[in-house]
């Protein structure tokens, strides 16, 4: 939250345990209540898939069938802002941010995971 607040960007944190059920939750004033599902969906897809949501949406994207698949998986997002948290080489969960208009989702997403490793 202290990098979207640096960024003057009001987002949704979204935060999962390894199994993709939501731990918190954090809405900045001014953030879109959308934002909130969003935030929640690209964290359970990074607990889901182990990866940083951005790097399967490019990776999705270069297989058709696969990107139709996930696209129509409920609950499921592909954008940038969605990203593991690791504890050794385990999943323990997935950050997901939601509210940015200009990319700046992912550069929160990270420093929040970041911010989690720091707290291991």
């Amino acid at each position: 939250m202290a990098q979207a607040a640096h960024l003057n960007v009001a987002v949704t944190v979204a935060v999962v345990d390894s199994g993709g059920n939501l731990q918190t939750l954090a809405r900045m004033d001014g953030a879109t209540f959308w934002a909130t599902n969003v935030a929640t969906h690209k964290a359970v897809t990074a607990a889901g898939l182990g990866v940083p949501t951005v790097a399967f949406g490019k990776f999705a994207a270069q297989d058709p069938v696969l990107l139709a698949t996930m696209a129509t998986q409920p609950g499921s997002a592909l954008l940038p802002g969605g990203i593991p948290i690791t504890v050794g080489e385990a999943i323990a969960g997935a950050i997901g941010v939601a509210g940015g208009t200009k990319g700046e989702d992912q550069p929160i997403a990270e420093a929040g995971a970041a911010a989690a490793a720091a707290s291991d």
